[in-house]
């Protein structure tokens, strides 16, 4: 039901904004002379803005048991909106009680002017502030509120005098509010732009309740000596990744202009093995565009984060980067650049990274397969499995162990449904699913930048797994078709499923640091052009305060969705457990992840130990939400970074 409220709030709040400039409009031109009451449009007018009040109201009601975080912001400014609308139409628009043929009540100088002036008022207040976020809606109401005095006060001194030319002043007027309105849209773009040059370390900060002398960026441990402490010797495994262009061909016949590392898309698996060291060398041919690599999921060191303007300028195109790291963490987890994110993942430059038990077999007969989702939003959002949009054949004998990675670069969650077989979801985001439930079948919501293990012993009939289209089938003889889909399985809830076990701290420890962020969909401008702008606590990138931690902190973060989309938080450098969602704690399996999908109209509260010193993005893996917006960091105290954002730069990280 939240979605169904939400749009429908955003839809009248957005409505509500050009049917209280109408009746701005009528109030300036009401006749300045006590004898004479509103014209039927201006009745029509406040009736629709009294109807739309009186919806939002009733839409903030009915998120009351959501929490005060979704219904408490509406309420704050419908009910005046509509105390105020109710009371003007109350005592002006409706009929005199006992009056003679339903006459109305008379508007008198001044009082009713200026009533009517703030009941419009309020309601743009109201609209704007859901629309485009509180300081603006203030900006929007104040002016409404002045525009419709002075226009009050001009008509009742000077217009009432003079009847000739009105035709001439009114269109004047109409020009003068054109212009007004051109130079706050004006205004409105030139203040939204990003700074030309920026550093992570050098905006507000939020200390999540703890000291404030342990805050300082002055004099401290630069990101780029954060190298690691088992870094140093003869790496285990040495990969080259080039990033270069490619012209791709999905199994369609569609032809992609991708951007590839080594000439191919998803680029080469990296399997490696828990304890290696691994050494991968970043080669940039890419014309005229920078890239970096980031290990997503993977708790490198702060200075082989990959992040550009964070942790390493861009490699420049001829240029090179090397990233030296410990596999410590055994799991499935996924690399792609963090330059211009939202554009190089969408065009290619990503693929799978594997880390074994040190202890795994060389060799082995169970099927062991990396399943990287991926849209082509360029190619009018083909989905494809690895280049694959229809149905791809697997030959598994029977009595085969396999076991399934599944990957979503999207931003968006993808469902992946797995049928045919008993099967156990084994590990998610990297982490063992601790004595995971055996299950007939499975559909699974996987968020952007979220990974999932499925296994099971290969039967003697086909097991098909589908991702919102295209489909693998594994069966004996590698020829079965998919087969008419059945009806799916039940959604696997990730907060139910598995076995409890023991934490190193959970939802009754004592918490260092405590932050709430609260994330919302606002309309308006980012960085100069017309946006759907996502803001945490209000605010949107870079004026959004650092997380600020010290090494050893247990920290706590509570994410409120109070928009109508998916937000995919990835923080990088750490894992989070989560304690509870809607205040409900997990009864399952210790839930760790190091991307939490948070869905329209949930809270999700989560922990973790800062025990990675650095400067580390936490942000919205929907790729475009983070361009929008949607991106904070997470900083340790007396870490800076030499590093620098923005169009003056070489960098930029989403």
């Amino acid at each position: 039901m939240f979605l169904w409220v939400h749009y429908t709030d955003m839809v009248i709040a957005l409505l509500a904004v050009p049917i209280a400039v109408a009746a701005g409009w009528a109030v300036m031109r009401l006749p300045a002379s006590t004898g004479s009451g509103p014209s039927r449009m201006w009745r029509l007018l406040f009736g629709l803005l009294l109807g739309g009040a009186a919806l939002r109201l009733v839409a903030a009601l009915l998120l009351l048991p959501n929490g005060w975080d979704f219904a408490g912001p509406r309420l704050v400014f419908v009910a005046p909106a509509l105390a105020l609308v109710a009371t003007v139409y109350a005592v002006w628009v409706r009929p005199t009680p006992g009056s003679p043929d339903g006459e109305r009540a008379v508007a008198t100088w001044p009082g009713d002017y200026w009533a009517a002036a703030a009941a419009v008022g309020a309601v743009l207040v109201a609209s704007a502030a859901e629309l485009a976020g509180t300081g603006a809606a203030a900006m929007t109401g104040v002016g409404v509120l002045g525009a419709a005095a002075v226009g009050s006060v001009w008509r009742r001194t000077r217009w009432s005098r003079r009847s000739a030319g009105r035709w001439w002043r009114t269109a004047a007027k109409g020009t003068l509010g054109v212009a007004v309105a051109a130079a706050v849209v004006a205004g409105w773009s030139t203040v939204s732009q990003l700074p030309a040059r920026s550093s992570m370390a050098g905006g507000p900060v939020d200390l999540g309740g703890g000291s404030m002398t342990a805050h300082s960026h002055h004099g401290g441990v630069s990101v780029t000596t954060l190298t690691g402490t088992y870094t140093a010797g003869v790496p285990a495994r040495r990969f080259t990744l080039t990033a270069q262009p490619a012209t791709i061909r999905l199994d369609s016949g569609q032809q992609v202009q991708a951007w590839t590392f080594n000439g191919i898309t998803p680029g080469p698996q990296l399997r490696v093995r828990q304890g290696d060291l691994v050494e991968v060398s970043l080669v940039n041919r890419l014309p005229g565009v920078g890239v970096t690599l980031h290990w997503h999921g993977v708790d490198v060191p702060n200075a082989m984060d990959g992040v550009a303007g964070v942790t390493q300028n861009a490699v420049a195109p001829g240029g090179r980067f090397v990233y030296r790291f410990r596999a410590t963490q055994v799991g499935t987890y996924w690399y792609h650049s963090h330059e211009m994110s939202s554009v190089q993942v969408r065009r290619g430059l990503f693929g799978a990274l594997v880390v074994l038990p040190a202890d795994a077999p060389e060799q082995s007969d169970a099927v062991d397969e990396t399943v990287l989702r991926h849209t082509w939003v360029d190619e009018d959002g083909v989905a494809t499995l690895g280049v694959t949009t229809g149905v791809q054949r697997r030959l598994v004998p029977a009595g085969r162990q396999v076991r399934l990675r599944l990957v979503n670069t999207d931003g968006n969650p993808a469902t992946f449904t797995l049928t045919g077989a008993p099967l156990r979801v084994v590990a998610i985001d990297g982490t063992d699913v601790h004595e995971p439930n055996l299950l007939k079948g499975v559909r699974i919501l996987v968020g952007g930048g979220a990974r999932y293990d499925l296994a099971f012993t290969m039967p003697d009939q086909p097991v098909v797994l589908r991702a919102d289209g295209p489909t693998i089938v594994y069966s004996p003889d590698g020829n079965a078709g998919p087969g008419r889909e059945s009806p799916p399985p039940a959604l696997l809830d990730p907060a139910r499923y598995g076995t409890p076990a023991a934490t190193p701290f959970g939802a009754a420890s004592h918490v260092d640091r405590r932050f709430t962020l609260r994330v919302d969909e606002r309309l308006g401008f980012y960085d100069g052009r017309p946006a759907v702008r996502y803001t945490f606590n209000n605010r949107s990138f870079p004026d959004v305060p650092m997380l600020m931690v010290a090494p050893g902190d247990l920290v706590e973060v509570t994410y409120v969705n109070r928009s109508g989309q998916h937000h995919p938080m990835h923080l990088h450098g750490h894992h989070m457990l989560v304690l509870n969602r809607d205040g409900q704690a997990t009864t399952g399996s210790p839930w760790w992840v190091d991307t939490l999908d948070v869905g329209p109209g949930e809270t999700y509260r989560v922990a973790f130990r800062a025990d990675n010193p650095g400067i580390w993005m936490d942000h919205c893996h929907n790729l475009e939400h983070a361009a929008n917006g949607m991106i904070l960091h997470l900083g340790y105290t007396g870490v800076t970074t030499p590093f620098r954002t923005g169009r003056g730069t070489a960098n930029h990280p989403e």
